[in-house]
This record gives structure tokens, sequence and C-alpha cells, in this order.
């Protein structure tokens, strides 16, 4: 069963993968803005791929971690000075909503998100990729 996180900003993320990272299970990262008192998103692109992405949660992820991460409201998003650590490496977001396999390369971003059949791959993608070690870069600094 799908485990879902929600995270805020990106010391909480930081928090949640060093407190994940012994953990079998894979991680994805579900990047999205900031929703209001109705949870709607700020976030136009965010609000048109959810529901594709929320369904491929439930029919692809598996046994797997979800943080559902909240990039702040939009003046946060479009800050692109070296204080929006979302647009740095190791993650290095350029758009939202975003998905990313942590410890992985896979990633979709955008409108990739609106589409079942990449979704799809991805998860076929990471399943395979499971257990095995990593390359990816450690954001716990």
């Amino acid at each position: 069963m799908t485990e879902y996180v929600p995270v805020r900003g990106y010391q909480e993320l930081q928090n949640f993968l060093k407190a994940y990272e012994n953990k079998q299970s894979p991680i994805y990262l579900y990047f999205y803005g900031e929703k209001d008192s109705k949870g709607k998103s700020w976030c136009p692109d965010c609000v048109d791929a959810e529901e594709t992405i929320m369904t491929a949660f439930r029919n692809y992820a598996g046994q797997a971690i979800v943080l559902v991460i909240d990039v702040g409201n939009r003046d946060a998003w479009m800050d692109c000075s070296d204080k929006n650590n979302f647009r740095k490496p190791p993650l290095s977001l350029s758009s939202i909503p975003s998905l990313l396999h942590w410890k992985g390369v896979e990633r979709l971003e955008g409108d990739q998100l609106l589409k079942s059949s990449l979704l799809e791959l991805f998860f076929e993608e990471t399943s395979l990729q499971s257990g095995a070690p990593s390359s990816a870069p450690n954001i716990n600094k």
C-alpha cells in the first residue's frame, strides 16, 4: 500500500528524506504549488495534472512512500535566486508539477504528468530499479 506523506517546504523535505533513508520501499517526490483553503493550488498545471497523478499513484506505485511536497506560494516558487532550494541541485526543478524517483534518475515534469502512459512507464521503470544502488546526490547536507 502506498504511504502518502505531506511535506511543506525544503527543510521539511530534508528532514523526511533523512528519516526515510534506510527504507526499502521506493520513495517518490511529488512537487506541487501551495493550495488554498479550498484545496486548490495556485498553479494551474498542478490542478490540471492532479487527478492523473493521483490515479497513477493508486494504480502503479505499489508499496511506495510518496512525499507530497508543497513548494510554497507563487512568489516563493518563481524566485529563481539562491533562496529557492528546490531549483538548485540535487533537485534542480524547473517546473511544477514534478515527480522524481528519489535515489533514481527517473523524472517527469509539467505536462508530462498529464499523460497516463508516461506515468505508467515511470512507475514500471522505477520498480525495475528498486533496490539497485544509486549514484544520486544526497540532499541531506
